[in-house]
């Protein structure tokens, strides 16, 4: 089977058809994480629960009934979704991320296991990639679980010396159906 590439040539206007959908395919789209100030680590969080993640920003959200409040993403509109998720540690050894659906109970992201050395430190992120389908409005909330506190970096440890904002977790999702 032939692959349908288009040719896209500089300066040159493209139509519609061109495109093979690829417009269609970023419009519902939405990013949350939590950004602190340059040199604000991550945090303390609880230890050997599921506890949910901040999430202050909103980086984009095309999605129609899509909305956030105190971290809780709330989908209103039935369909099928795609989440992408990242959620940063350091220095608690085991540790994963997940998107829980707490409307239902269930997990519809797991996130990779990981190891930060809760004594020699380093820093590690759990990300999973899913896709879901809700029937009708559903809530979600980015969570964690690590084993060990770490102190004020077990949640991410900063580049202070960059002068930009950090970044801690990460979720993205995407309405695909």
């Amino acid at each position: 089977m032939a692959a349908n590439w288009t040719t896209f040539v500089a300066g040159a206007v493209l139509e519609a058809s061109q495109l093979n959908g690829v417009v269609d395919n970023f419009a519902d789209i939405a990013i949350f994480n939590e950004t602190q100030a340059a040199g604000t680590n991550g945090g303390l969080g609880t230890t050997a629960t599921w506890t949910k993640r901040t999430l202050n920003t909103t980086v984009v959200n095309n999605i129609t009934g899509c909305s956030i409040a105190s971290s809780v993403i709330t989908l209103a509109t039935a369909g099928t979704y795609m989440a992408e998720i990242a959620v940063p540690f350091f220095g608690v050894n085991r540790c994963k991320g997940r998107l829980r659906d707490t409307t239902n109970g269930t997990d519809v992201v797991i996130g990779k296991s990981c190891y930060t050395d809760a004594v020699a430190g380093g820093d590690e992120s759990s990300m999973g990639v899913a896709t879901f389908t809700i029937a009708a409005s559903t809530t979600f909330e980015l969570q964690y679980y690590y084993q060990t506190a770490g102190g004020a970096t077990s949640l991410g440890i900063a580049l202070t010396a960059a002068g930009i904002s950090e970044i801690w977790g990460v979720l993205k999702i995407t309405r695909i159906a």
